[in-house]
Parts: structure tokens; C-alpha cells; sequence
């Protein structure tokens, strides 16, 4: 009796377990959905700081236009995968799905680990910017240098794409089945 009572508690337990992350992974596509749009946006902002440091090298203290290097993001979640890692759940489910889980929630750390760092560094491209010397009278080599953090920055976010692409592909693979 107490072996039943332990087996289906067990079976309730990665039944709920297995919900959780399934609805977990929907909130996840959705906001992968969402990403997708605002890192396009952020990519798109950084092709316009480019031009505007561009013409701000050229124009010095008559440029009108400015630089917005700001981030978009929302995070990918995992509280379910954990609570089911902390609760034991993943050790009465099969091999191959705590894998696949891991194999999800690896690809989700990967694509918030990397938003996280292009944030940083999109935020470290303006600090030319911040020196307190006005902008129209940088040194050249500051101009060179935010060209370059900036179109460093549009790189990351352009792995960043793929990354989420790729996230999304998976969750949607998952909630199929």
C-alpha cells in the first residue's frame, strides 16, 4: 500500500512537474515571439546609431541628430524547470525527456546570458557620450571607437536573433508534441 500511495504520488508529481514546464515553454515562445520584434527594433536602432556617429564625425557641433543606445528584452523563465530539478520530479521522469528539458533550458540560459552581455555593452558603446565633452567636439579616435562599439554591438544582437530563432524553434517543437 504505502509502495502505491509512493508510486502515484510520484507520478502526480511529474505529471505537475511536466505541465509546469509545458506552460513554462508557451510563456517562453510568447515572449520569444515578442524578443524577436524588439531585437529586429534594437538591430535596426544600432544601424541608425552607426549613421548618426557617421554624420556627427562629419558635421562636429552642427549635428542635430543623437544615438540611442538603449536595450529591449524580455527574459526567458525557468522557475518550472528548477522546481522540478529541487522537488525531484526529474529523477521519476525517462532519460530522454529530462534531456530534452535540459537540452531547452540550456538553449534559454544561452539566449539570456547573451542578451544580458550585448545590454552591457550596448550601454558601454555611449560612453564617449558620457565623458562630459561635447559630442560635436570629440577626438576622432572617440568616433572610431563608437563606430566600432556600436557596430560590435549590432553583431551581438544579430547573434542574439539567431539564438532566439532558435530557442523559439525548440519550444515550438516542444509544444507540438
Amino acid at each position: 500500500m504505502f509502495f502505491h500511495d509512493l508510486s502515484c504520488y510520484h507520478r502526480h508529481l511529474v505529471r505537475e512537474a511536466c505541465d509546469n514546464i509545458r506552460t513554462e515553454l508557451q510563456t517562453n515562445h510568447d515572449a520569444a515571439q515578442k524578443d524577436l520584434a524588439l531585437v529586429q527594433q534594437n538591430i535596426d536602432r544600432q544601424k541608425q546609431n552607426i549613421q548618426s556617429i557617421h554624420e556627427l564625425s562629419r558635421q562636429g557641433e552642427k549635428f542635430s541628430g543623437g544615438v540611442s543606445n538603449t536595450m529591449d528584452f524580455d527574459s526567458m523563465e525557468d522557475a518550472a524547470w528548477h522546481t522540478a530539478r529541487d522537488t525531484g520530479a526529474l529523477g521519476y521522469m525517462s532519460y530522454a525527456e529530462v534531456q530534452r528539458y535540459s537540452d531547452i533550458y540550456s538553449m534559454a540560459d544561452l539566449v539570456n546570458q547573451h542578451a544580458m552581455q550585448t545590454a552591457e555593452h550596448d550601454f558601454g558603446a555611449a560612453a564617449a557620450f558620457d565623458m562630459g565633452i561635447d559630442p560635436g567636439k570629440l577626438a576622432p579616435d572617440d568616433y572610431k571607437k563608437l563606430l566600432h562599439d556600436n557596430a560590435a554591438v549590432e553583431i551581438e544582437l544579430v547573434a542574439l536573433l539567431q539564438f532566439l530563432q532558435q530557442y523559439d524553434a525548440i519550444c515550438v517543437a516542444e509544444l507540438k508534441k
